[in-house]
């Protein structure tokens, strides 16, 4: 009976180890993060914003897409709901991201729907090409988020 336990706590130990190692692997493995925000809920943008933040820090390639009510976080008018503790909105966030070098689109069918322009957008943000955007969420080493 001893016996049987010892071996049994043994193959835990033995799994649980396995386990780690592959988790951890996968993680190492992730080369980058694409974020697809199509919620008009500031408080989902926010969240959003600062996982896409986070893995930026991390040293991750960072690509966020925008459509929908998401796409407003792009328009230079749009309204900004300040958060705490931070004391910063969404759209501060996606400026920050696009200043370290994140690559920020808004989808292609979001400014004609707005009756919007690229000019009505903040700077460093970009019509997003479908091919490209699937491509990338094709890669097996990017974790693709949605909001």
């Amino acid at each position: 009976m001893k016996i049987r336990l010892k071996l049994l706590m043994y193959s835990i130990v033995v799994a649980a180890s396995l386990c780690s190692s592959t988790f951890t692997y996968a993680a190492d493995e992730t080369q980058g993060v694409l974020a697809l925000v199509t919620s008009p809920e500031p408080q989902t943008q926010m969240m959003a914003m600062v996982l896409a933040t986070q893995s930026l820090t991390k040293g991750k390639k960072v690509q966020i897409v925008l459509c929908s009510g998401g796409g407003d976080l792009v328009l230079k008018n749009s309204e900004e709901v300040l958060f705490e503790p931070l004391k910063k909105s969404p759209q501060m966030l996606l400026k920050n991201l696009i200043k370290e070098g994140a690559n920020v689109q808004v989808c292609p069918l979001y400014l004609p729907s707005k009756g919007a322009t690229q000019n009505d957008m903040i700077e460093g943000v970009t019509m997003a090409k479908p091919s490209e955007v699937t491509d990338t969420l094709l890669q097996p080493d990017i974790k693709v988020l949605n909001f």
